[in-house]
């Protein structure tokens, strides 16, 4: 299924008639199972090295293949000269003036070379009397200069380190930082740069976090705010470390759930798909695909809105693998009606599905959970802004994002860990039905002017179940392309 503004014939017809619509870049993404090098033929520029944080950063995106050049004119040798070591460079540079961090990576040659990169920019504390026209401020510009001439498919992460905790200045900062991230993302989408902001609590999980955002696998996602905390179960991994693991995806015959069920089946995992009894021909179709490319999948048919179809669940996975490594709850249904025509029926439907099963699905595969396992929540930006038509689909959608915020909580003192993601336009067989006019309304209001597919958001859940993300938990992560509408 496939964005029709995206074929190159169309795209040159659309590029000769004058329509008032912007066309969207093409977005890079990545293919097959995940790799130790996702970032190879990419380029990264960092900013400031002056510390471990900032070392761990400029190690994940060189480790995972791209070529460093570091900028920091006041950086420290010894970390510069570790980078130089793996094969980076150092290029001499003004990189706290606007403009300069631009003219750095010219020197660099990242300006006449159209590889994707990734502008790692350390946000610093500032140091004059002014809190609002200083040295850090000032910076902001200058990597939002370098972002906006950056080849397509180009990443600019903003990372706020524990040194902007615990006063005034540093909170200041901090907002300062996410204000310019909220417009930055929405003038760098169509050329299918990403924007996002990481609060650094632990290295090591931010390196981790920052690896997977300039990675072909978060091509979709972008204006995140996120926390990277220390991990709540080990040490962060270097890869998805999926393979042999058991996780159960609900909702799954088809749509994002069989895309989430594949991608995870891809990574090495057994994956357990439920669906209702009705959708057991959709759901033989994704076990048997799984099957023929070599993936392991078994289907167990039970209505997750009900305490018999939940144990019913718990049952099947827990006689036959005895344990559980994650879930995904993706059941959900929508049963869209004005508060004047919905009936008590559609409301109780549509809460209970996409809210109530969730309990009653923890509830009874809890016991099967190992320590390290994750959960992860399906909401929507509906959840987050809520949706002319769909007040029960948002009243559950948003009571998703807090039960992940309390799973989350309630899971530490066993290493478990719980997210919410939340979907915006992905192309579906259901959205394939919208009005034209409405889908594409809802294209242009993304700051990449496309809709994302099923596959954005099983990368999103692979990641989140993996070993890369955790110290990333209690969050709600959208998969929204930048939607300009919400919080």
């Amino acid at each position: 299924m496939d964005d029709w503004s995206l074929n190159p014939n169309v795209r040159k017809l659309l590029q000769r008639v004058p329509l008032p619509i912007s066309l969207p870049t093409p977005l890079r993404r990545g293919t097959g199972r995940s790799t130790a090098g996702e970032l190879t033929g990419t380029r990264a520029v960092v900013t400031h090295l002056r510390d471990a944080l900032d070392l761990a950063m400029a190690q994940a995106v060189q480790q995972a293949g791209a070529a460093v050049t570091v900028v920091d004119p006041a950086g420290d040798a010894t970390l510069t000269g570790r980078i130089v070591d793996g094969g980076g460079q150092f290029v001499a540079g003004t990189a706290d003036l606007p403009g300069g961090v631009l003219h750095a990576i010219a020197q660099g040659g990242a300006t006449g070379d159209r590889r994707p990169v990734t502008l790692i920019h350390r946000v610093i504390r500032p140091h004059g009397v002014d809190l609002a026209v200083n040295e850090a401020t000032d910076a902001l510009l200058s990597v939002g200069h370098a972002a906006a001439s950056l080849p397509p498919n180009s990443r600019l992460l903003l990372v706020l380190g524990p040194d902007l905790r615990g006063d005034s200045l540093g909170g200041l900062m901090t907002a300062a930082t996410q204000g310019f991230m909220r417009s930055a993302f929405k003038e760098l989408g169509k050329s299918g740069t990403t924007c996002h902001v990481i609060r650094a609590e632990d290295a090591q999980s931010a390196a981790a976090l920052a690896a997977f955002l300039a990675s072909p696998r978060a091509a979709f996602l972008t204006g995140l705010d996120l926390l990277a905390r220390k991990s709540v179960a080990g040490d962060a991994a270097d890869g998805p470390e999926l393979d042999g693991k058991v996780v159960l995806v609900t909702g799954a015959a088809r749509g994002i759930g069989a895309s989430i069920a594949e991608r995870l089946a891809l990574e090495g995992s057994h994956v357990w798909i439920n669906d209702i009894a009705q959708s057991q021909a959709a759901a033989a179709d994704t076990v048997a695909q799984i099957r023929a490319r070599g993936g392991h999948a078994e289907f167990v048919a039970a209505d997750v809105g009900t305490l018999s179809g939940a144990q019913a669940i718990a049952d099947a996975i827990g006689k036959s693998a005895g344990r559980l490594d994650g879930v995904i709850h993706n059941a959900g249904i929508t049963r869209d009606r004005t508060l004047k025509k919905m009936s008590v029926a559609q409301w109780r439907q549509v809460l209970q599905v996409n809210f109530g099963a969730m309990h009653l699905v923890q509830t009874a595969v809890a016991p099967l959970l190992q320590p390290g396992s994750a959960m992860v929540l399906m909401s929507s930006v509906m959840g987050i802004s809520g949706n002319f038509g769909q007040t029960n689909y948002s009243t559950s959608k948003s009571a998703v994002i807090e039960l992940a915020k309390q799973w989350a909580v309630d899971g530490q003192a066993r290493g478990l860990r719980a997210n919410a993601i939340a979907p915006g336009f992905i192309l579906t067989d259901m959205t394939a039905q919208m009005p034209v006019i409405n889908r594409e309304m809802a294209k242009q209001l993304t700051a990449m002017l496309q809709p994302g597919l099923p596959l954005d958001v099983a990368e999103l859940a692979c990641f989140l179940v993996g070993g890369q993300s955790r110290g990333v938990t209690g969050q709600v992560l959208r998969c929204d392309g930048g939607m300009a509408f919400g919080a």
